[in-house]
């Protein structure tokens, strides 16, 4: 996961709850942002989920190699192998 693009897209949904303006006093507007950051957080954190399960079933795969017929070639294409994208 990229760092600079999971705090743009935290800042981003920040901007947005700010300039919606939808709250009608600042404590609201306060309470409706940390909500927003929480649901950004959350949804990069799933994210994060995902690449660690991702890595894991990879290196289940290499662990199931049988080093008699796979060369360390074979290990390096399960980990080089792109088939999902974030």
């Amino acid at each position: 996961m990229n760092k600079d693009k999971a705090y743009h897209q935290i800042a981003l949904a920040c901007l947005k709850t700010l300039h919606g303006g939808s709250a009608a006093n600042s404590n609201d507007q306060v309470q409706e942002l940390y909500k927003v950051i929480d649901q950004a957080f959350e949804g990069q954190f799933a994210l994060l989920l995902t690449e660690l399960e991702d890595a894991k079933a990879r290196l289940h795969q290499i662990e199931q190699l049988d080093p008699l017929k796979h060369s360390l070639a074979d290990a390096q294409a399960i980990i080089q192998y792109n088939g999902t994208a974030h």
